[in-house]
């Protein structure tokens, strides 16, 4: 697999936003990412609306107020192998 250096720095300059994308390995409230993470539900929320942004993940039920649950879009179960064959070299 070739690296992607520009996916990789946008991940190492926030760990949470790894740590998020790593517990989204089924779709997942921002509160059970939270508990699975051990970090707040307000770094949560902020990681979640950047990984949106970029592409990483998706709301599966916008209509939904409360309860939104997230997955991993196709982009970003790419990007967790990256991230996963990048650990492994370490």
């Amino acid at each position: 697999m070739k690296k992607d250096y520009k996916t990789l720095s946008f991940f190492q300059r926030g760990r949470r936003r790894q740590a998020v994308l790593c517990s989204l390995i089924e779709p997942r409230t921002p509160k059970e990412v939270a508990i699975a993470c051990k970090i707040s539900i307000s770094n949560v929320s902020n990681a979640i609306a950047e990984l949106v942004k970029e592409g990483y993940v998706e709301v599966i039920n916008p209509e939904a107020h409360t309860y939104k649950y997230y997955d991993l879009t196709a982009k970003g179960k790419k990007t967790l192998k990256l991230l996963n064959a990048q650990k492994e070299q370490v």
